[in-house]
């Protein structure tokens, strides 16, 4: 009977450690939507004053709901096959990859995110240096 009362403390206690992990992972984000939705409910109350605001702010749920619903159901367009008259010559293809890259135009920037973060995070520390 022991061995039935410890199995059942180790299944509580792995749950319990998932759920608290759980938890700990999902309540930032939830007590961060939380605070949007008072913000947005204070703004719309704000405008429409506080009898109007529900409608509004259901309304406007509705819109984007049926725009995000949209884009989730959204397919990539993919363009039709160029006929043999109107085809223009594929660019050139690396051996090794088999894969073709587009030549840089004057003026094309190709910089992702992270880098752009970065080279401002510089400037601001140059700024402030110079201050």
């Amino acid at each position: 009977m022991d061995v039935l009362g410890w199995l059942w403390w180790l299944l509580a206690s792995v749950v319990g450690l998932v759920w608290s992990l759980a938890w700990f992972l999902l309540g930032g984000w939830v007590s961060t939507l939380a605070q949007i939705a008072v913000i947005v409910l204070v703004i719309f109350g704000y405008k429409y004053g506080w009898r109007r605001a529900p409608q509004e702010l259901l309304a406007r749920l509705g819109s984007f709901g049926r725009f995000a619903w949209g884009w989730l159901r959204a397919k990539e367009m993919t363009a039709p096959a160029p006929s043999r008259a109107t085809a223009r010559p594929e660019p050139q293809r690396s051996r090794t990859s088999g894969r073709s890259f587009a030549r840089r135009q004057p003026g094309d920037i190709r910089i992702n995110v992270s880098t752009s973060l970065s080279l401002l995070m510089l400037a601001g520390l140059w700024l402030l240096a110079a201050l």
